[in-house]
Order: structure tokens, then sequence, then C-alpha cells
């Protein structure tokens, strides 16, 4: 008996250690079907360190579908800015381009649930600003250059860390109002990316806002990483490249999709730039863009880098590569997006150069996602799992009953 009553005591004592000072494992994120760049950009072996948690990231674009299962409680925040009297959570826009801000979100942090995509950054919070895209836009919608200017206002002062402007227009130019929502965006520490245009609909060169200094412009690559050349447009405004080739997809009316350009490479890198301001908080915009530019992969076919200090033409600095940049540190000589934008400003503003209003670039009708059935795309299913409390009390409850055995044996050898 003295010696069942030992062992009690003893067992309990490790139990309680072992129960007590356990604390659960979080499993980190898995790609969901068809996202071949998470495995081949690394972005698996990042999310061990970091998901984006802590960071929003606005999505200024033709609004976000809060309620796909993919996005639910994604979104924190919404505003409308097209005129048209909506929430920033209810897509608006024309057939091709109505999509485009559900589909872009779930990029940067879709949730992975059941044939949905893992976003990028899966912990981050998406800020959804809304405006018009595309043709046809309705009297009642204002200049979508002064949505642009006053959705970047909204981002910052509702705390994003990060903006993405998948979205452009056909010129390379832009109204002075941007000169001050830029430098705002800059002046509060944020990191503006957006895509360089698509070749596809005409741009023989990058459009704006990705020509506006201090804006990280990114093209597209395809799965083997060569330039997607319908996917991009060369211009000394690109940056960085991603993958911009079969990219799987919240789709806006519900199930999932796949799409196509450099505009869902963009939110990619944005993604990755919400992964570094998780794991380094301390690093300023400026930090991380340089660490980014600093840190990418040379592209098959050109030289990354032209001359010294000088992105290539085409590729920019090259392929983002996120392994090295959430490990690396700032470079020692950081150049300031403010400061740039200052010195644009000052050379270029000497006369009146007030920009006309053109439509705002989105995906044609060719490179308009095709929707696909949820049917249509392997279903990932959830794991039960067991918390830990619930592990400890069937160990607690086994040994109980080992310890009434062993009582029990005393007991009849006795």
């Amino acid at each position: 008996m003295r010696a069942a009553a030992r062992l009690l005591a003893v067992t309990t004592v490790v139990l309680g250690l072992v129960v007590g000072t356990t604390q659960p494992v979080m499993a980190a994120p898995k790609a969901g079907p068809g996202q071949w760049f998470i495995k081949d950009y690394g972005i698996d072996k990042v999310w061990k360190k970091s998901t984006g948690k802590g960071v929003k990231v606005a999505v200024i674009d033709s609004g976000v579908n809060s309620d796909h299962e993919d996005l639910k409680g994604v979104v924190k925040k919404s505003k409308d800015f097209s005129g048209l009297g909506k929430d920033g959570k209810t897509p608006l826009g024309g057939k091709t381009t109505i999509h485009h801000g559900t589909a872009v979100a779930g990029v940067i942090a879709g949730r992975g649930v059941g044939a949905g995509p893992t976003g990028v950054a899966p912990d981050a919070e998406i800020l959804s600003a809304s405006m018009w895209l595309g043709p046809d836009r309705p009297k009642e919608s204002g200049s979508t250059r002064e949505q642009a200017d006053e959705a970047i206002r909204w981002a910052v002062d509702s705390g994003a860390k990060v903006i993405n402007m998948s979205l452009g227009w056909d010129d390379p130019g832009w109204p002075e109002s941007w000169d001050e929502s830029f430098a705002y965006a800059y002046k509060k520490d944020v990191l503006v990316v957006a895509c360089v245009g698509n070749a596809s609909q005409g741009a023989t060169q990058a459009w704006s806002p990705s020509t506006v200094p201090g804006v990280i412009g990114v093209g597209g690559l395809d799965q083997n990483g060569k330039v997607l050349d319908d996917s991009t447009a060369p211009g000394t405004a690109v940056d960085l490249m991603g993958p911009a080739k079969d990219i799987p997809i919240p789709y806006y009316s519900g199930g999932y999709a796949e799409g196509q350009g450099c505009s869902f490479a963009s939110p990619v890198v944005s993604g990755v730039a919400a992964l570094i301001r998780s794991e380094n908080p301390d690093l300023s915009a400026d930090e991380v863009r340089a660490i980014l530019q600093s840190s990418a992969k040379p592209v098959d076919g050109h030289k990354g880098v032209s001359k010294k200090g000088k992105p290539d033409p085409i590729v920019g600095w090259g392929r983002v590569d996120p392994q090295s940049a959430i490990k690396a540190k700032a470079p020692k000589n950081v150049s300031s997006a403010e400061d740039e934008l200052a010195d644009w400003v000052k050379m270029h503003r000497r006369g009146d150069a007030k920009s006309e209003e053109t439509e705002t670039a989105a995906p044609d009708e060719t490179e308009s996602p095709k929707a696909l059935a949820p049917t249509d795309i392997v279903a990932t299913q959830s794991t039960p799992t067991l918390g830990f409390a619930v592990l400890g009390a069937g160990a607690l409850i086994a040994v109980v009953l080992m310890i009434i055995s062993i009582v029990s044996f005393a007991r009849r050898r006795h």
C-alpha cells in the first residue's frame, strides 16, 4: 500500500509537470489546391516564422466579398469610394472587373478553407477600399484618380502597414493630388505595392501608380520562372517579379477560380511584405522595400541588375525571394521613398501638369479569371484535433486506472 501511494504521488507530480508546462503547438498553414508558387517560392518555409499576424494590408480595388468562406473574418474595416453608396465589402464594377478585389484579397490573406487558397500572409488583416475599376463607369461615380487618392489616405489612417494596388491607369502620369497622398503614406511608414500593367491590354510601358517614386512595381512570371510577356510591362518602374500564371483565387460570387496577370503577382509581394513586417515590426517601410529588392533572385535570361544599383528594365531587381527576405537585414544605405517622391515633384511640377482622366486598367475579357465550380477542385479535409486539456484528462484517467490496478494487486498479495 505504501509503495502504491508513493507511485501515485510521483505519477501525479510527473503528470502535473507534463500537462502544466506543455503549450499547444500551432500547425503551420498549408497551401491550398493548385497553389504551385507557395512551395516554388519557399513561402511554406517562411510560414514557420511568420504568417503576417498583426499586420493590416489595404486592398484598394473593386471591393472584397467578406462573406466568401475563404475570407470570413479577414476584412477588419472597409469603405467605398466609388460614389455609389456601397460599403467596401460589396463587389462592384463590370463583368470583367467585379471579381478583382475578392481575388486579390484571397491571394494576400485567404484562410485556406476547403478548396480555397491560403493567402501568402494568412493571418494578416484586410482593409478593403472599393472603387470603380474598368470601363462603363457610372455617371454617379467620380474621377477614379480621385477615388484612389481618397482611398490611400483612408487606408493610412486605418492603420495599414502595406497598401496593395492591383490596378493602373493606361499612362505613366498621375495627378498632383497623388503627390500629397503618396507622400502622406510614406510619412506614416506605409509600404505601397502596385502591378505594372499587362501587355495583353496594350501596356507598352509601366502604368501609374507603379510609376510613382517609392512604389514597388511588380511584373509577372510563369511557372518556370520565365517572364510572362502578356502579364507584365517594361519600364524603370518595374522593381520585382512575382508569380502571375494560374493563381488560385476566391471568386466574388462564391467558389474558386484561377487568375492570370501581374494583378495577382502584386498581392504576392504585398503578402511577403506583411510577413516581414510581422516578423520584424521594427523595420521601416523603406527598409522592407530595400530588403525585398536586395534579396531578390535573378530571372532566367535577364541580368537582374543592368548596372550597379540600377534595376533591369524588364524584371527590375529580380524575382521576389521570401526566404531570403525574411532573414535579411536592411542594407546600410536605405533610400527614402518620401525623399524620392519629393525630388521628383521638385523636378517635374514646375508647370501646370494636370493629368487627364483615363479608364482604370484591369484584366480584360481574355485575362478575366474563369470561374470553376468548387467540385472541380480537390477539397481539403480538416483534421480534428484534441486540445491539451482533453489529452491531459485522458492521461489522468489512464494513470488513475493504473493506480487502481496496482492497489488491487497489492491487496491480493497481502
